[in-house]
């Protein structure tokens, strides 16, 4: 006689191995997304320090960019999961005023009374630190004029009449982020801070009950 049935089959403490490997991959998912968290608020600020440890721009010319009116840089750090995280960066070629330009100002005459020229603006040559220590003069057709806004900056002539003129530009910061050397440093930066990020946060997720 043909017939069907089950058995239930209950295993001793299988239930709480279950609740227990569910925690675990709770925990795991917490590591995680705190570690990305970590990566996406301090990776910008890990970018500048190698930045600045190659070139002559000052540090918060590039952390505080965010509260300029024109940014001279974006970097952003993007992901979901620490495989897909990633560095998006943009920027605008700069002037040699941020990379320490000498003299700021262009030197001007001195005049009496009645506006007559008693003494004529001294010659100068406009010298910037491009790359952090050394010093470079930015050429004999370089000089200092204002802008609309009244800020001066570096002017180099295109031919040998006094015009057209333009602007001298360097470097943009994210031409300063693929230089080999800074690249390096990023990466190794990122692989240990974001590391001990990692397993501090696993420690804490695991001393929890």
């Amino acid at each position: 006689m043909k017939g069907s049935g089950s058995i239930d089959i209950a295993v001793k403490g299988l239930k709480d191995l279950k609740k227990q490997l569910d925690k675990m991959d709770a925990q795991s998912q917490t590591v995680i997304k705190r570690t990305v968290s970590d990566f996406k608020s301090r990776a910008p600020a890990w970018v500048s320090a190698a930045v600045v440890s190659r070139y002559g721009i000052n540090k918060t010319e590039i952390s505080n960019s965010k509260k300029k009116t024109k940014k001279i840089v974006s970097i952003k750090a993007t992901g979901t999961t620490v495989d897909n995280a990633a560095l998006v960066y943009q920027g605008r070629p700069l002037t040699p005023t941020h990379f320490k330009m000498r003299p700021t100002t262009r030197p001007k005459s001195t005049k009496d009374e009645n506006g007559k020229t008693i003494r004529r603006a001294r010659p100068y040559t406009v010298t910037a630190e491009v790359l952090k220590g050394q010093r470079e003069a930015l050429g004999p057709k370089v000089f200092l004029g204002s802008t609309r806004k009244g800020k001066e900056i570096p002017f180099q002539r295109v031919g040998k009449e006094r015009k057209p003129i333009e602007a001298v530009k360097r470097l943009a910061v994210p031409q300063m982020i693929e230089y080999e050397q800074v690249t390096q440093k990023i990466r190794e930066d990122i692989d240990k801070n974001l590391g001990e990020r990692f397993r501090g946060h696993l420690k804490r997720e695991l001393s929890k009950k």
